[in-house]
């Protein structure tokens, strides 16, 4: 995430800096996990780095204490459970203002959530490979390098790679894989519609099954948001990133236990502010992911539309997304 967009937010800013006293006093019994804090516990210090976030000027790495609580504070990521989300398992302090967005989302958050699931996979070296969610009545989209890790092209069309000598791959989505919840509810990918060449957006669909292993109904698709609609909300709207991130050894080790708690591989929801609108095909928000969360929904708040498809970030500057006008241009091909 890129920490120096967090306290745009005026009232997330305020609250932080009422509540830092709380904050430190939590960051300090977990001191082992955060560097530099030593230097950092004091609300003077704390104020004159939020302002200098909230300015646009402030250095990510000067405090790299401060802003392991600051990330800590302002974007948690959510265990979902039962298809509804829930604080994180730690008692390290909420904010209440971010809180306050999501609880205001909530109902239309709750019916958007069971649409996003993990690819996983049968007769390959991975298990799983990142996250789809449902775009059309049986397509489900999901990122260009996560579908090419078991598919390929052949002759004009996509294909499942083989193994040769052993059974070929299989893929499937799971909508649940939730923490601590043993349900399952696979639906196998049928075929591999498209994947986006390497010249233009990373996107790729697969056809999904009309029933599940046990019978149930695929779940419903996430409505794309429009340009209209997109262009109004720009900069500064609050989303939610659901998917499933999974350590990441390109990260820091000690900031995903932090945030993660040691649970990975599970469906999360984060939320987080979009940061830029890049023409008509990018976007970059801040929510907290990590690899596993590629091929994620990135929910709008306001409207419950699917703003973006994520598909990957670099460390400490930018999490990037394709527009969701973008994606329907790539899928009206496939829908009729």
């Amino acid at each position: 995430m890129d920490s120096r967009q967090v306290f745009r937010d005026a009232d997330v800013k305020a609250e932080f800096l009422d509540r830092f006293d709380e904050l430190a006093d939590r960051a300090q019994a977990e001191r082992g996990g955060l560097e530099g804090l030593d230097a950092v516990l004091d609300v003077d210090a704390a104020a004159e780095v939020a302002q200098g976030m909230a300015e646009g000027v402030y250095e990510p790495g000067t405090e790299p204490g401060l802003e392991a609580i600051i990330e800590r504070f302002t974007r948690p990521v959510y265990l979902v459970q039962r298809s509804t989300f829930v604080v994180p398992p730690d008692d390290f302090p909420n904010s209440d203002q971010i809180q306050s967005h999501l609880e205001t989302a909530r109902p239309s958050l709750e019916a958007r959530v069971p649409s996003a699931g993990r690819i996983d996979l049968r007769n390959h070296r991975l298990d799983w490979v990142g996250t789809g969610w449902m775009v059309a009545e049986d397509i489900l989209i999901t990122n260009r390098h996560v579908a090419r890790e078991f598919a390929t092209g052949r002759d004009g069309e996509f294909v499942l790679r083989q193994n040769f000598g052993r059974p070929a791959v299989r893929a499937a989505v799971d909508w649940r894989h939730e923490y601590g919840q043993p349900e399952e509810s696979r639906f196998r990918i049928e075929e591999v519609l498209w994947i986006e060449p390497d010249d233009s957006v990373d996107v790729a669909f697969l056809r999904v099954g009309t029933h599940g292993e046990d019978g149930e109904a695929r779940p419903a698709c996430i409505d794309l948001m429009t340009r209209d609609e997109l262009d109004e909300a720009g900069v500064g709207s609050w989303v939610a990133v659901v998917g499933y991130p999974a350590y990441d050894s390109r990260n820091d080790a000690a900031d995903q236990q932090r945030i993660f708690d040691g649970v990975y591989n599970v469906k999360r929801l984060a939320p987080g502010q979009v940061t830029a609108v890049v023409g008509t095909d990018l976007l970059y928000h801040d929510a907290t992911t990590l690899g596993g969360n590629s091929g994620s929904v990135l929910l709008d708040l306001a409207s419950g539309k699917a703003m973006a498809l994520h598909y990957g970030g670099i460390g400490r500057s930018r999490n990037e997304a394709v527009q969701a006008p973008r994606v329907q241009q790539v899928l009206q091909r496939f829908v009729h």
